[in-house]
Formats: C-alpha cells, sequence, structure tokens
C-alpha cells in the first residue's frame, strides 16, 4: 500500500524512530509509543523510544535483536539524538563504552540502585551542544578523566560525583543546576542527567523530599537492558 508510517505517542517528531524503521526497510506502519518519562531531559528517551520500535520489529519479523541496536543507534547518531544512549539501553546496567561506537567495546556492571530523577529545568536539545566545536573538545577532554575515575571505582556513587563535577567543569550545568547539586550533594549521592536539566540521585526520604518540588520519578536501574516484555504474536 501506500500508506505513510505513523508515529504516535509523547515522542517529540519520532524522526529518529522514523529513520530507524527506514534502515530496517520497515515504510508503511502505524507506531504506538507510550513513554513515562519526558523527552530531551537526558533520560535516553529519544533512544528508548527506537530501540522499543526496532526491538519489536525484529521480533515480529524474526531478525536478530542486533540488528534493532543497529538501527536505532545510527538513526540516533545521524539524527542528532544522541551518541550512545541506544547502546547503554540495550545492554543495562552501569554501561561503560571502553571503545566507541556500535562495535566498540563494553563494559557493564551490575548495580541494585533505587533512584531519584527530577525535572529541574527546561528541555535541553542534544543536537544544540554536540555540534558546538568548542563544548564537545571540552566534553572530551573532561569526559577522559571522568571515564578513567570511573573505572578505578565503578560504583552508583562514584558515577553521581564524577557527573556533578563533569557537568560543572563543561560548564553544562547553569548557576541554578549547580545550585541544586550542591544542595543535593549534603544529603546524599546526586548527579546531572546528559543531557537535561535534570538530575539523579540514590534514593533516600531526605533526597525524596528536597526533590519533592520538582516533576519527579522513582525507578531501579535495570540490570538486563532492553528487551520484549510480552507480544501478542510468538
Amino acid at each position: 500500500g501506500s500508506r505513510e508510517m505513523i508515529i504516535e505517542g509523547n515522542m517529540g517528531e519520532g524522526e529518529v524512530t522514523r529513520d530507524a524503521l527506514h534502515i530496517l526497510g520497515i515504510k508503511n506502519v502505524r507506531v504506538k509509543i507510550r513513554n513515562q518519562m519526558p523527552l530531551s531531559q537526558g533520560f535516553g528517551m529519544s533512544a528508548s523510544s527506537t530501540l522499543a520500535a526496532t526491538l519489536a520489529t525484529c521480533h515480529l519479523l524474526s531478525l536478530p535483536y542486533e540488528r534493532a541496536l543497529e538501527a536505532a543507534h545510527v538513526a540516533e547518531v545521524r539524527m542528532g539524538g544522541g551518541l550512545g544512549d541506544a547502546i547503554a539501553s540495550f545492554y543495562g546496567g552501569l554501561e561503560m563504552r571502553l571503545a566507541p561506537g556500535l562495535k566498540g567495546r563494553i563494559k557493564v556492571v551490575e548495580e541494585r540502585a533505587r533512584i531519584l530523577v527530577a525535572v529541574v529545568g527546561e528541555p535541553i536539545k542534544t543536537r544544540g551542544i554536540i555540534e558546538n566545536g568548542e563544548m564537545v573538545e571540552r566534553i572530551n577532554e573532561e569526559g577522559r578523566e571522568a571515564m578513567k575515575s570511573f573505572l578505578k571505582e565503578p560504583t552508583f556513587d562514584n558515577l553521581a560525583l564524577l557527573s556533578r563535577e563533569f557537568a560543572i567543569s563543561t560548564g553544562i550545568a547553569d548557576e541554578r543546576m549547580k545550585r541544586i547539586l550542591r544542595k543535593g550533594e549534603r544529603i546524599g549521592s546526586i548527579g546531572m542527567c546528559m543531557l537535561g536539566n535534570a538530575v539523579f540521585a540514590e534514593y533516600s526520604k531526605e533526597m525524596r523530599r528536597f526533590l519533592s518540588g520538582f516533576q519527579h520519578y522513582e525507578c531501579f536501574i535495570d540490570n538486563g537492558g532492553a528487551r520484549i516484555l510480552a507480544s501478542l504474536f510468538p
């Protein structure tokens, strides 16, 4: 038929998902996606929405799930939605990219933390950051040092600490974000989501009280990665 691809749900324009499905050769479909968290706040929703669509497609067509990851990753990079969120979502846990790219070396550390995430400001468009040459240079420089430190101690607490330091040293965190991070660190482990005006923190009643004035969510780190939970089809 000549019907176009229709993408429905709280996921913006859905251009990354559309591109990924085109990579898989899919054109005339209706895709419905329900996200439980907002876009452009560093939660990787663009990548996870796309990965959900490509995994479902590969499941229905009996294609290897690696194809789903490849399509989601290529579309994410090509459309400026991110540089590695699809890979992180696919593997789960605290995922470390020891070498870049889809075929890069990956190490996953399992972590059983209960966490809080909170939106504290307006969305940040990833493309605006990753297409700024000067900013990318600074990010790469600070990121290399942060990665070295994280590899020595790959824990949630250290991730939060390094995230705070990285957000401040690169200039990604504005003054308001810096204030929130400084107040939060007196309570427990807290860091800034990349890239968004949002924070993640280890759960405690005191931290929940601190973040209760913001739109916030409680969740757990998933160590299993993206997968099909249920299907109407075999």
